[in-house]
This record gives C-alpha cells, structure tokens and sequence, in this order.
C-alpha cells in the first residue's frame, strides 16, 4: 500500500491533499482498511517522504538525492538539453535519472539535443521534483542539418524547422538560399549558431526538397530528418558497373545446382537474401539448406561499396520506397536468389533430429540455382487450401518436408521458452501520388513461421560455430528485462483481476512466456503482450556473447540477410575467414576492437532506420484519417501517460486523449497501476479498456492524431476546446529578447504571426469539419424521419 499512497501524492505534487479524500480516490474502503492507510500515511510521513500540513492535509517531499548527488559533484550537471514546446527545457544528465530546468531565458543558445553543461542556481525544495538552472557551456552542437520551411523575403529568408523542438527559425541570406521558393520544403546547414544575446541560428540551404504538392515530398522530409542518403555517391556506382557478373564452380565451392530449392518472400520483395531446401534421410532426420547470397564475393572490404554500405548499416524500408545498402544492380541484381539463375551463396545445411536439435552441419561457399520463387500467400494456400499453381506441383515434397521439420523447430523454441508476440502488423497501400488509399491488416501463416524457423537455426548454428572457432565475431544479443519494468507489469495486470508474480532471482524467458500463454484468449491478452515488449531490452549487435533473451537462445547471430543489413555481410566474411577460403579473406580485419565499433555503429544505424520507418508509417496514418475527422470510433486504451491515453483503433491507428480535454474531472496519472484517476469523482481509465473517441484533428505536421472522449458535435467540441485552453493557460510560450536586432525581430514577429496563423487555421479547420460532420448527420436523420411521416400517411 505504501507504494500505491506515494505514486497518488507524487502525480498529485505539489499539491497537498487531505487524507480523507486521498484514501476516498484510492478506493480505500472498510474501517480495517482506512485505519491501514491512515498509518501507513503517517509512517511515511515520520519517514520523510510525504509532508504533514495543517488540518490532515499531506503532500509529497521533494527527492533531496538528485540535488545531494549535485551538490557533491558542484553545482553543474552535463547531459543533453531537451527542448519543450512551452519554451523551456530540460537538461537531462548522462545516465538519464538526474533533470535540471531550463527557463526560455537561461538556454545560452541551447538547441534540442546539444550536449551542454548546465549550472544549477537553484535545488529543489519541499514538493519540486527538479533544480533549475542555465545552460553554461555547449559541448556539442546536434543539429548540424536542419529540414524546414523555406519563407523568402525582400532582403533575406528564414527556415522554419519542422521539428517545433528547435524552436528557432533560422536566417538565410539571399545568396544561400540556392534561389528556393516560399513555401520550399528544404534541408539547411546551420552556419552560426544562436546564442544567449538572442542572435538566432544562420545558415544555407544544400538542398530543396521538394514543394508543397510534389509526390513523396513529405517523404523526402523525414528521410532528410533522418539523414537517410537519396543516392549513391558517384564512385560507389561507378565501382558497381565493374562487377563480373559470371558465376562459376571453381576451387572449394559445393555445387548445389541440382539441389531442389525454392525462395519464399513477400510479393513485392526485389531483394531475395535467402533459399531453402530440404529432405528427409534414411534415418528419419531431416536435412536442411538454409542458402544465402553471397554478398562477400562482391562487396571486399575497403572498395567505395563497402565503406558506404558500413556507413549505412542497413537498408531501410520505408513506406513508399525502399533505400538499399548496396546499389541496386547489387541487391535486385547479381546478389539476389532469382530463380533460373546460378548464384554465389553461403551454404547451411544442418541435419536436425526429431527433438530439433542439429546434430550435424556443414557450412559452405556454394553456387546455387533456385527452382522457383514463391511467395507467402502462395505457400499457405498450398499447404493450407490445397491450391497448388502447375509449376509449383513437382516441388511440393520438398515443401511438405519444409513444413515438418519447421513444425519440429517451433515446437523445439516453445519447449525451450523462446517468447512469442502475435502482434498484428498492418500494411499501408499508397496510389501513385502517395496518397494513403487502404490499411490491410497482415497475420502470420504458416508460410512466414516456416521461413522463421528455417533463418533463426541458420542464425544459431552459425553463431555457435563462430563461438566455438575461440576467434572475435559478433553477435545479436538480447539482454535479461529490466526487474523494475517486470514488477511494473505485474502490479499492473495483477490490477486488472489476472494476478500473477515471477520468481525471485533470474527471470527465464520460460517464465514470460508461460505467463503470456495464461492470458490468451482473455480481455487483457493484447495489454499484457505490449506492456511485456515494453519491459525488454532493445536487441542489439555486439562483440560479446552473452545470449538472445527473447528468444532463449545462448548464442545467436544475424547470417541471413546480408544484402540488407551489414552485420550479416561482417559474419560471412569471418566464416570465409575461419574456413580459409582464399582471395585474402585471411586478411580480413577481426579484432576484438573493430568488430566492438563495427557493431555499436550498425545498432545505432538500426535505429534510425527503424525510427525513419515508424515516422513514415505515422505520416500516412495521418493522412489516412484526414478526412474522417469529426467520425466517431471504438477503440482500446493501448497507453496511459501522465499527459493523456492513446487510443488504438481496430485499423491499428492510435492516437491521444490528452488530459487537458477530460473535463470531467481532473485526472492524474497513477503511474504504479497505470491508470488515470479522477481526483473528485475517483473515475478511473485503464489499460486495454474500450472507449469510444471522436477524432478532431488530423496533423500531418506533427504526425499526430488527436481524439475526444465520447461522441462529440461541433458546440460541444468548441466548448470543450476553450476549457481545454483554460487548464493549459498556465504553459508559458517562447519568450522574445530584448536585445534582438531588428532583422531578428522582424524575423521572429513574422514567423510567430505565421504559426499563429496556422494554429489558428488548422483549429478553424478541425471545428468546420466537425461542423459539417454533424450537419450533415442531422440532415440524415431529419431525412429518415420525413421519410417516416411520409410512409404514415400513406
């Protein structure tokens, strides 16, 4: 209870609450049970961590830890500045626990994400939660490049950033502005920077990205966000047209031309990484070839080509496009398992008893030829439907053992405890101009859990050989889930009525994934697997083994997919390494140094692809939903923030209720048991509970959706929309200085009359649509009751 008593009066802080109503909102009933809570109220207030005031009111006591550690260490704190949209900031310190505030005034110049040492003037007292302080010293300056918008004046131009993080607009002279537009969508290098006298950020443009109406341009934005490359530098194509396409058996290469084998992959694929064959032997084991593009023969260590795919990391699967690692005369072209034709691969071809054990393997340069090309629908359908296309029927054996031993395979993890999310995935269908037309949703058959199976004992059986080689390698590892997290969702579904707990000590993924199974099929399923995903750790590559959590694996690795992602194109050049394949492989750089770097670099380019990806899902999601505005949805509260809860459609669009808009009380967040909770009336929202919103706006800008509780009309959603203003009136806004020169100011007055304007526009916009929405459902329904009358009479 003691936990529960401290997270209500730390969301309630700094206010003070009067013990009697703090026990009505928490639910506390029965005279047993108020005489608990009333001690353990008082036993935390003896310990320090509430404050007694008058007349049995209680509030939370500031934590003096952070501003102890800080005064032990001096009065400065180095971390990154993180800009909030009220104008402030926060400085949050290098292990992300410690945050100084930051005034408008005292940012020195500070941009979202510099590296900065702030001072501290002032530490918390009684019921802060942060010091306040000012930025020093700026270490490093982020946001090199900056993607905006483009105004053009008479005498100059400035950039607004899209990213309302950055806050300032930046100033572009004339002759830097590379002759662009207003209204030009471009990417500005920041030439001077801000500082604490007001002086704004200069810069120029490099490139304009497109205009308002040009198709993909908001695409092109986000990949710029990103610093995704749009081509491939001149010496990297020109180094691709060298390539000898001829593929020939010489030297050690097994030749497995004759072996039956096909690929399986979604439809539109281009770039085909892997083939699979199988057989069953006379001892009743399977043998499986797992059989991968050989993309070390092409792509040597060093060449123009390697060093921009390093730079890469990945490819990145966006949208609307795809942006290869490797040219594409490369990854469409001679590196992919086309059918029909002879290929250079990385062979693995295990023998696997009925437990799904290997029991013996070989791994092998090779020179392949793929029977067919098959895609996923097709294969389910086949096994599935017994609908068999012609071409594939003389294949069929081979896919009727494919499946069986996939079927020993999974059955093999599950037993070992590998944890399995069956989160659906959703496909965005774009026309020609971009335009969002269809979100189709995508379940898992049989077809992908069969290629999974096959990749993921590829991967390991690699791994292990590498492990055991005693050499450097690196490695997909999956640390153990943070305890804290763990506990978090055990409070949390315990909450929910479905009460379970972990055993003390290491957490095994059996113990996850039992505890998923016992929630299957029930109200709280979906909840339960999103809040477990969240308390895991983010799987990384590295040069250490020390196991794949998730998948209860002891030694893991990425070996299938090395036209895509370059620590594949890393582990078959150690294999050809360990093998002593020729054409000085034995030069290769391994050490423990360069694979450590090499894997460190590759994680953090998974990310930002994996979050170039995300923002463009969010984008057309945004413009899927624009013209529904002011419709009215069931949905399911997927999160629950201390500013507001997400609410996920059925089409896999979520969006947020921000607080400030439930005005029916005042809510906090009761971060223990993730709930909100009314303050006066105790009304509570939970995970996984059903409402029904109503969607009122639709930003593209932000990528953000916005909905109301309930189903609103248009008088109700103004009301609502001026009482939300009321409570929010306390946020201050970017604050001007005085010593701003007159350029600066005239930019400044214009771009803020300009985002004035917008918001002012885009509230019109959402209030006329929801206007018209309403209007014309009254008119529906006047019509269906005219229709009525007229039907009496007759």
């Amino acid at each position: 209870m003691k936990n529960k008593i401290l997270a209500f009066f730390k969301a309630i802080s700094p206010e003070a609450y009067h013990i009697e109503d703090a026990a009505y909102i928490l639910g506390i009933k029965g005279a047993d049970e108020l005489e608990t809570f009333m001690s353990q109220v008082k036993a935390l207030a003896e310990a320090g961590l509430l404050v007694k005031r008058g007349g049995d009111y209680y509030k939370l006591t500031a934590p003096t830890s952070t501003a102890t550690a800080d005064k032990k260490q001096g009065n400065t704190v180095t971390g990154t500045y993180k800009s909030l949209r009220n104008g402030r900031g926060l400085v949050v310190d290098e292990t992300g626990t410690h945050e100084v505030a930051i005034g408008p005034d005292d940012r020195n110049g500070a941009m979202h994400n510099d590296k900065v040492v702030a001072h501290i003037f002032r530490f918390g007292r009684v019921g802060e939660q942060r010091p306040e302080g000012r930025v020093e010293k700026i270490i490093e300056h982020v946001n090199t490049s900056i993607v905006g918008t483009y105004d053009r004046q008479r005498q100059f131009g400035f950039v607004t950033p899209d990213d309302e993080r950055l806050g300032d607009d930046i100033y572009v002279a004339l002759p830097d502005s590379l002759e662009a537009r207003s209204g030009a969508k471009v990417l500005v290098e920041i030439t001077a920077w801000p500082d604490a006298k007001g002086r704004q950020p200069e810069g120029k443009i490099t490139q304009i990205l497109g205009y308002t109406g040009d198709v993909g341009v908001d695409i092109n934005c986000i990949m710029a966000a990103h610093k995704i490359p749009f081509a491939f530098p001149e010496p990297v194509l020109d180094e691709a047209k060298q390539v000898n396409f001829e593929v020939a058996v010489t030297g050690k290469r097994l030749d497995l031309r004759d072996v039956p084998m096909i690929t399986i992959d979604g439809e539109d694929a281009k770039d085909l990484d892997d083939a699979v064959s199988c057989k069953q032997l006379a001892n009743g084991y399977y043998q499986l070839g797992v059989h991968i593009a050989d993309v070390s023969h092409y792509v040597r260590g060093n060449t123009a080509i390697d060093k921009e795919a390093y730079k890469r990391g990945t490819s990145v699967y966006l949208v609307d496009r795809v942006v290869p690692m490797l040219p594409t005369v490369l990854s469409n072209g001679i590196c992919s398992l086309n059918a029909k034709e002879d290929r250079y691969a990385m062979s693995c071809i295990m023998e696997i008893n009925h437990a799904g054990k290997v029991v013996d393997f070989t791994i092998s340069p090779s020179v392949i030829r793929v029977d067919r090309r098959c895609s996923y629908p097709e294969i389910y359908k086949a096994l599935e439907e017994e609908i068999i296309p012609d071409d594939l029927l003389p294949l069929m054996p081979m896919v009727h053992e494919l499946h069986e031993v996939a079927k020993i395979l999974i059955t093999m993890r599950e037993k070992s405890g590998a944890i399995s999310f069956e989160f659906p995935e959703y496909k965005i269908l774009l026309a020609n101009d971009g335009t969002p037309l269809k979100i189709v949703r995508k379940d898992r058959t049989i077809a992908e859990k069969i290629i999974e199976a096959c990749m993921l004992i590829a991967n390991e059986t690699v791994a292990k050989y590498l492990r055991d080689s005693g050499k450097p390698a690196i490695y997909r590892i999956h640390e153990q889930p943070s305890e804290e997290k763990l506990q978090a969702l055990q409070t949390v579904v315990t909450y929910l009525g479905k009460p379970f707990h972990l055993a003390e000590g290491a957490v095994e993924p059996k113990d996850i994934q039992q505890f998923l199974d016992s929630l299957a099929g029930t109200d709280v399923e979906q909840i339960a697997q999103i809040m477990t995903l969240r308390s895991m750790q983010q799987a990384r590559y590295s040069s250490v083994n020390v196991g794949h959590f998730g998948l209860a694996s002891a030694c893991y690795t990425h070996f299938t997919s090395p036209i895509r992602r370059y620590p594949d194109l890393i582990v078959h050049r150690l294999l050809k390494k360990r093998l002593h394949w020729p054409d000085g492989y034995s030069k290769y750089d391994d050490s423990e140094e360069y694979l450590a770097t090499a894997a460190d670099h590759c994680s953090l380019q998974e990310q930002v692809a994996v979050a170039a990806e995300r923002d463009t899902n969010d984008l057309k999601k945004v413009q899927y939903m624009e013209p529904y505005v002011g419709e009215v949805f069931d949905g399911k509260i997927s999160s629950i923030t201390s500013f507001g809860m997400f609410v996920e459609l059925d089409n896999g669009i979520d969006g947020l209720v921000h607080i400030a808009t439930m005005d029916d009380d005042y809510y906090f967040f009761d971060e223990e048991h993730f709930l909100l909770v009314g303050r006066r009336t105790g009304r509570t929202y939970h995970l996984g509970e059903a409402v029904k919103v109503t969607l009122i706006k639709a930003d593209k800008d932000k990528k953000q959706i916005d909905f109301l509780l309930g189903e609103i009309d248009a008088a109700t959603l103004i009301q609502k929309s001026l009482r939300s203003r009321n409570r929010l009136s306390g946020s201050s806004q970017f604050s001007s200085n005085s010593s701003i020169s007159g350029k600066d100011r005239k930019r400044k007055s214009s771009s803020s009359a300009g985002k004035q304007k917008s918001r002012k526009k885009s509230a019109r916009d959402s209030f006329g649509k929801v206007a018209k929405k309403t209007k014309a459902k009254k008119q529906g329904k006047k019509g269906s009751k005219s229709k009525k009358k007229g039907s009496k009479k007759k």
